[in-house]
């Protein structure tokens, strides 16, 4: 009788045990996530509490309770650098160490060869303990930029960029695109001035995080030491640190190719698509976003309810909804460009497919598979997750309440597992 109670006893155990862990046996993959922002995004130690990945709930927190036998990180790198500087301060973070931009980059651009310092996060990384990167906006192209930089390590003009010679495509096993403008966004086309712009959004995402009353202790870093532009010091203000890094020579030439301004433009996406290749090592999915309905009288795009207030404006004419551009040097713009999410417009989120060919624009060697209806992806193209309609640039992210992002990004990570 003890016996087969002793064995009832054990079957039941082992049944609980193979019950709690079903979830986690039908992995294929467990590598650690990378989180990597987009344009004017921010890391967890910043926003007083807001976070860019999940808004009122810390989505890294979240992934971590839902697969706790999996890692995951949350990047902050420059918010308004360019997607060169961007992705060493990317590999650094990861890897630890000093963020070296490239000799031959930083004599280019005029800025220190050096930035800041990391310990790493994740210093194992290697081509046998790769990870997945999970990107949103500009971040999609930083993240590409970043694997083509393994693959080449610096390439022809920076050449041993990273110190560790064996570096490779095979270190990120993919990168999952949110709402990215890989051919670009008109907005950086229609945004003459970037200053007011950014001190718009900035003071905007600090009222968001803080409430009025604590903008004046807003906690947010630009990044910027790589130009000669130090943090917020502890006796200035947020509104004060604001006046200076807008005030830096650094914005007088809007033209600048080493800021995001230059690589979010059509015209700066296509020729970092130009040198920026697809890997055959790498699974590439990309998501859209659209946040527009269409006028029946003047077919432009018009923001939906409900779209965030701090990028409808941008929806609609003058702006993305009706912007159009036919000029020698620049991609055309016509009228497929005017669905967007307020940021990004909708057509340049499946995958790059604009580059430059001599003194004109061609189309780029990418190939887009739509895998909407549920198809398997493949390693080396772009594997088009559909489209999240009624969705705006800041929804995908978690700052609403109309959408789900806790369970769409659950969903995302148990596909990334199963690679």
């Amino acid at each position: 009788m003890r016996q087969s109670t002793r064995l009832i006893m054990a079957a039941v155990v082992l049944m609980a045990c193979l019950i709690g862990l079903s979830h986690f046996a039908q992995a294929a993959n467990v590598h650690p996530v990378v989180f990597v922002h987009g344009f004017l995004g921010f890391g967890r130690s910043e926003g007083l509490g807001f976070h860019y990945w999940g808004g009122n709930s810390d989505l890294q927190e979240v992934m971590k309770a839902t697969y706790p036998d999996q890692r995951f990180f949350t990047a902050a790198i420059g918010p308004v650098s360019s997607n060169w500087d961007r992705a060493v301060e990317l590999y650094y973070q990861i890897k630890g160490g000093c963020a070296d931009y490239g000799e031959q980059h930083s004599w280019a651009f005029n800025h220190s060869q050096f930035g800041r310092c990391y310990e790493g996060f994740y210093p194992e990384w290697d081509k046998d303990h790769p990870i997945h990167i999970i990107s949103h906006s500009m971040g999609g192209q930083t993240a590409r930029t970043l694997v083509q930089l393994l693959t080449t390590n610096g390439g022809r003009k920076n050449p041993d960029l990273f110190a560790n010679k064996a570096t490779s495509s095979s270190w990120v096993m993919s990168i999952t695109t949110l709402a990215t403008p890989h051919d670009g966004t008109t907005l950086a086309d229609v945004i003459t001035d970037f200053v007011p712009f950014i001190q718009s959004l900035v003071a905007g995402m600090a009222t968001l995080s803080s409430g009025l009353d604590g903008i004046s202790r807003y906690v947010y870093d630009f990044k910027l030491d790589q130009w000669g532009i130090t943090a917020q010091a502890p006796n200035e203000s947020f509104p004060e640190y604001l006046h200076r890094v807008m005030a830096s020579p650094l914005w007088a030439n809007r033209f600048n190719r080493d800021l995001s301004s230059y690589d979010l433009s059509p015209k700066g996406a296509a020729e970092l698509n130009t040198w920026v290749k697809d890997l055959p090592q790498v699974y590439y999915f990309s998501y859209s976003t659209k946040s527009t309905w269409t006028g029946p009288v003047t077919g432009w795009e018009y923001p939906v309810p409900f779209t965030n207030p701090l990028i409808s404006i941008f929806s609609g004419p003058p702006f993305m909804g009706s912007y159009t551009r036919q000029e020698a040097g620049y991609p055309a713009i016509d009228k497929s460009w005017w669905p967007n999410d307020g940021v990004v417009n909708t057509r340049s989120m499946k995958g790059p497919t604009i580059q430059v060919c001599g003194d004109a624009f061609c189309q780029t060697s990418s190939t887009i598979k739509d895998l909407s209806k549920g198809d398997k992806p493949a390693a080396g193209i772009w594997n088009w997750k559909g489209l999240e309609n009624g969705v705006d640039h800041m929804d995908i992210i978690g700052w609403s309440l109309q959408f789900d992002s806790a369970g769409f990004y659950r969903g995302l990570v148990a596909m990334l597992r199963q690679l």
